[in-house]
């Protein structure tokens, strides 16, 4: 009997030891089962990682879960309606708001994106080549950025003798001339102010000034001084001393607009020879009174002033003080008019008494640059007369002084 006995309790202990190894069994499968069921997952929120494990089915209630809020314009990938896998990362990019202000609009966005110029296309705002953008269009968006749209405005910039039409974002001619690599000289000329502000269209012309220092010479003319003598009759002349001109240095600056001379200024002169004054004495003795003559009126061969010393075959010009450029002065200071006669003093000295056939007689009192040798010019009362005279080869005769 205590064998049946000991048989059955050893029997029920056994059973209830099955019993329990098999509930410790199952409690175990079923936590490994609950463990199992959690899905690892990493989450990017602006530059944040959080790592998590959830048996959620899908990104939102992931996100849900998490507390972590988000707005219709941020960017989330993969997207809310997508199953949750295990060991997945979910990125969220947040939108920012920032305002372009462009063409005289302003655009506010709400945005994910990364860069200016991302903000640009999604806004459809298009660049032209010279456009600019404030700020660079690679810098990062961040809240309440704004940027700025520069359009390029044409103008016209005039140079060394060249118009060039340039398209430009500068907001003054200064800033202008240092875009187009332009440098103004010390004495250039601008038509603005480096400070104008610029406008579509705007002219702007630079004058290249250069100034250059050259030297100069210039006749000085000279003094013709009279003095009385004695020794003379009244009513003649005698050049004791000829004039002659000096010689005045300059120095002078001249002043070119883009290349074109436009002024002349002397800022220095100096005398390297001096002027030599032409004095002539003038005859203050009584003439004596005429002697009665003979025969009258004198003949072709004599004068009442002297014999006849010689004959000279001449060309005979004429002139009168109505000429261009003579006065009514002659070299010897003597009034022209008629009976004036131009030589060369070198052939027939001053003051000498000649007969001109088809003229009569005259006295050499003045000279000129084109008579030379045997050459005379007749002084006449008018140009009319002087032309109807012409030119002639003639005889002449040579009296006494």
């Amino acid at each position: 009997m205590n064998k049946i006995l000991k048989k059955e309790i050893f029997k029920k202990k056994s059973t209830q030891l099955l019993l329990i190894i098999l509930a410790v069994t199952v409690l175990s499968l079923t936590a490994v089962g609950y463990h199992l069921s959690f899905k690892k997952v990493t989450i990017l929120d602006e530059g944040k990682e959080l790592e998590v494990k959830s048996r959620k089915d899908t990104i939102e209630e992931v996100l849900e879960e998490q507390g972590i809020s988000y707005i219709p314009e941020d960017v989330i990938t993969p997207t809310l309606e997508s199953k949750l896998e295990d060991d997945i990362t979910i990125t969220i990019e947040r939108a920012v708001k920032v305002s372009i202000l462009a063409d005289d609009k302003t655009y506010d966005l709400l945005t994910p994106v990364e860069t200016v110029a991302d903000a640009l296309n999604q806004a459809k705002i298009e660049l032209g080549e010279k456009d600019d953008v404030y700020p660079s269009l690679d810098k990062p968006l961040k809240q309440g950025l704004n940027i700025q749209v520069v359009r390029a405005i044409p103008i016209v910039i005039e140079v060394d003798g060249e118009k060039t039409e340039l398209l430009t974002t500068a907001s003054n001619v200064k800033e202008v001339m240092e875009e187009a690599e332009i440098s103004l000289g010390e004495k250039d000329k601008i038509n603005h102010d480096l400070e104008t502000k610029i406008e579509k269209d705007l002219q702007i012309k630079i004058t290249r000034v250069k100034e250059k220092t050259i030297t100069e010479k210039e006749d000085i003319d000279f003094k013709t001084v009279r003095k009385n003598s004695s020794s003379l009759y009244k009513g003649t002349n005698k050049v004791v001393q000829k004039g002659q001109k000096g010689t005045l240095e300059k120095e002078i600056q001249v002043t070119y607009e883009d290349g074109k001379e436009v002024n002349r200024k002397t800022i220095n002169e100096k005398t390297i020879k001096k002027a030599v004054d032409q004095i002539i004495e003038v005859g203050t003795k009584a003439k004596p009174a005429p002697k009665a003559s003979r025969g009258g009126t004198p003949s072709r061969g004599s004068s009442s002033n002297g014999k006849v010393t010689r004959t000279l075959k001449v060309v005979a010009t004429a002139y009168s003080s109505e000429d261009p450029g003579v006065g009514n002065r002659t070299s010897t200071g003597a009034t022209l008019k008629k009976g004036v006669i131009a030589v060369d003093p070198s052939v027939i000295p001053y003051y000498t008494r000649l007969y001109v056939p088809g003229y009569g007689f005259g006295q050499a009192l003045d000279t000129g640059s084109a008579i030379k040798g045997n050459r005379i010019d007749l002084a006449f009362g008018s140009r009319a007369e002087a032309l109807r005279y012409g030119r002639k080869t003639v005889t002449i005769q040579i009296h006494g002084k």
